[in-house]
C-alpha cells in the first residue's frame, strides 16, 4: 500500500495587477452555511491619495440572493503607502482558505461598489 506524504502547495493561476494602490478585484469562490457550500463573490478595493491607502475587503456577495449572505463581512482601514503591506494584503486575500477562491480578475472600482449590498435592504427582507 502507498501513503502519499509531504504535500505541497502549488499555485494554479496567477493574476497580474497593474497598480497595486489604486485596484480593484472580484473573485469567485465559496462560502458555507452550515453543511451547505454556496457560491459566492468577494471584492478588494484599494485606493491610494497622497501617500495614504485605503483598503476595502468584502464579501461574500451571492448574486442569487436579495441582500446580504450568510457571513458577510466588509473591512476598512486606512495605511501609509507600503508596495510590500499591500501585496500581502491582496496576497492574504487571495489565498484564504475560507474563500475557497478560485477564479480572480481586476474590475473597476464602480463595479466593486455596485456589488456592495445594502444594509437597509437586507434588514427589510430579514
Amino acid at each position: 500500500m502507498l501513503f502519499d506524504y509531504n504535500g505541497v502547495r502549488t499555485f494554479t493561476d496567477t493574476l497580474q495587477v497593474d497598480d497595486i494602490g489604486n485596484c480593484a478585484i472580484k473573485c469567485e469562490g465559496t462560502y458555507r452555511v452550515g453543511r451547505v457550500t454556496l457560491y459566492g463573490e468577494y471584492y478588494l478595493v484599494t485606493k491610494t491619495v497622497m501617500g495614504k491607502t485605503s483598503l476595502a475587503k468584502f464579501g461574500p456577495i451571492d448574486p442569487d440572493l436579495v441582500g446580504m449572505a450568510s457571513g458577510f463581512e466588509l473591512s476598512f482601514k486606512r495605511m501609509d503607502y507600503k508596495e510590500a503591506a499591500i501585496s500581502k494584503e491582496i496576497q492574504l486575500f487571495l489565498n484564504d482558505g475560507m474563500k475557497g477562491i478560485s477564479k480572480a480578475e481586476e474590475v473597476t472600482d464602480f463595479e466593486a461598489f455596485e456589488a456592495v449590498p445594502s444594509l437597509e435592504e437586507a434588514f427589510r427582507n430579514a
